[in-house]
């Protein structure tokens, strides 16, 4: 009935009777079960199944009569009495009207296995994700140990626990599981010359390198506690050392009742665990002087504030005071330049441009320090601000700068934001002042402004193509009073960027630039889009 091609497949095929009796099987079968040609004649379905399937029998010819074909699992017994899965499809079919069954049977031994292996691994994989979890919570060293070991046993180990070095012996920290007595007495040394030191625990500690006993009755390391592990049904353990201080110092040691049940995949989950163990155990003691580093922090950090507003309040009220001052000197020298016009020579009229001079740079930057302090202190009504008028007004208010340095300004539409609209006027001035004043002397400056949508916002940038600016210097031009040229060359106070920033973090953005040196300069901020985070009355300080 099986035609040439059968013997070759790598599946078993039978022929069986409706007796149940096998009439025919391929080399396969023969191979498969261990039994010779001429023993077929002599076998059933009965003696193919283990003891375990016999009870379905009975069964499976009633549904393969009802629905003529059926694919099943089950397991079948080999000559020698061994037992492995199988899976069976099974046919019924009719020839000169004889009927009878064609059965391909499949060893999913191997499937099995993986499947088995893929369970436990997911099971082991799950335990370790919750000791993980269980470390995120502890914050003492038994705390640590006592869920790590909690959580081993909960997903079925038998036992597991931590000893710690003391010295020369080892001893037990925290544990749980079955046969936890286990420890009552226990010795485990760590001295080479002591047979107590070779088992797992004691060498994991001292050589710093997990140890795995995959049959622990037969292992010659837990030879000492062979009798002991017999009576708790311990087939396999595994030891997995624990650092301090990048030294070892304890082991995490866990027992199953499988021989065999520490393979390179699950060693692999609990070396893991080990290190973050080991690694929460230095973050414990890291912690503690981390909290004691940032009480000390704090209380400096207060002292810094109060000083910084101090000082604050004393350069507002300073700039202030000094405004008569600086007044009157400007008065006075212009009056005495006055009535003694005529009367003077040109070096005594040069003291004097010089004094006047030096009098109203005093001035400006007076001025731009009261206006820096006041975007510190005073609130800011935010709204719907269009930027396009704020950059035309800038603009109409520096033309005699453009003109002068003949620049060219390109600029694309522009949207409305939340902002204010004097301190945006404000920004865009004090930017393409910077983009006149710092142009190449080789060139007519060229300046081009335009904003895109960005991050729920709207990202601007002005680019020139001035002189640059050095990248290590690109953070340093935003603190106020920094100068990268000598005054003579490019005049100003300072602050005109740190202004700039201050009003960009009002409103709730940020500033910032990238420059080529010789190339030109692009400064970008990002503001929120007009009615966002705030209505039209919000305030800022």
């Amino acid at each position: 009935m099986l035609g040439p091609a059968a013997q070759f497949a790598n599946d078993a095929i039978l022929v069986i009777g409706l007796d149940g009796r096998l009439m025919e099987a391929n080399e396969r079968f023969l191979t498969l079960y261990g039994y010779r040609p001429e023993e077929l004649c002599d076998l059933s379905l009965a003696d193919l199944r283990s003891e375990a399937a016999r009870m379905n029998l009975d069964a499976d010819p009633r549904r393969i009569d009802e629905l003529e074909a059926i694919t099943f699992e089950t397991e079948h017994r080999r000559k020698d009495g061994s037992v492995f899965p199988v899976e069976v499809s099974t046919r019924v079919h009719e020839m000169n009207g004889v009927r009878y069954k064609i059965s391909i049977v499949r060893d999913i031994t191997a499937g099995k296995a993986a499947i088995n292996h893929i369970a436990r691994l997911n099971r082991l994989f799950q335990a370790v994700t919750a000791a993980h979890q269980a470390l995120l919570r502890s914050t003492t060293n038994d705390e640590v140990f006592g869920r790590i070991c909690a959580v081993a046993t909960d997903f079925g180990l038998k036992m597991a626990w931590v000893g710690l070095a003391d010295g020369d012996v080892v001893r037990p920290a925290k544990w749980s599981g079955d046969g936890s007595d286990y420890l009552d007495g226990l010795v485990i040394r760590l001295d080479p010359a002591d047979p107590r030191s070779w088992g797992p625990t004691g060498t994991a500690i001292r050589l710093g390198k997990h140890v795995i006993c995959n049959d622990f009755q037969n292992d010659p390391q837990t030879a000492p506690w062979h009798e002991r592990g017999r009576c708790y049904g311990w087939g396999a353990s595994a030891a997995f050392p624990l650092f301090r201080g990048g030294l070892p110092c304890g082991a995490l040691t866990i027992y199953s009742a499988h021989m065999g049940y520490f393979d390179v995949d699950e060693v692999c989950l609990l070396d893991d665990l080990a290190a973050n163990i080991s690694f929460l155990l230095d973050q414990i003691e890291v912690r503690r002087k981390k909290d004691e580093l940032e009480a000390r922090l704090q209380k400096s950090l207060d002292s810094l504030v109060d000083a910084n507003i101090e000082l604050e309040r004393f350069s507002e009220i300073y700039s202030h005071h000094l405004q008569e001052p600086v007044r009157n000197v400007v008065s006075f020298t212009q009056l005495l330049e006055r009535e003694l016009s005529g009367k003077l020579d040109a070096a005594t009229k040069d003291i004097l441009a010089t004094i006047i001079e030096a009098a109203m740079k005093i001035r400006q930057l007076n001025l731009d320090l009261l206006e820096f302090s006041r975007l510190r202190h005073s609130p800011t009504a935010l709204g719907s601000a269009d930027c396009a008028a704020a950059l035309q007004y800038a603009c109409e208010e520096l033309q005699a700068s453009l003109k002068q340095a003949k620049a060219e300004i390109r600029i694309k539409p522009l949207p409305e934001v939340l902002g204010n609209d004097q301190e945006l006027r404000q920004v865009f001035i004090n930017l393409l002042s910077n983009a006149i004043k710092f142009a190449a002397p080789d060139r007519p400056p060229v300046i081009e402004v335009e904003a895109r949508a960005e991050d729920g916002g709207w990202h601007f940038t002005i680019r020139d193509n001035g002189i640059g600016i050095d990248e290590p210097y690109l953070e340093k031009v935003f603190v106020v009073f920094s100068r990268l040229h000598v005054q003579a060359e490019y005049p100003g106070t300072g602050t005109g960027l740190a202004i700039t920033r201050r009003i960009i973090d009002r409103h709730g953005g940020r500033i910032w630039m990238d420059s080529r040196l010789g190339v030109g300069t692009t400064v970008h901020f990002w503001l929120h889009r007009a009615g966002e985070h705030a209505a039209a009355s919000t305030e800022r300080a």
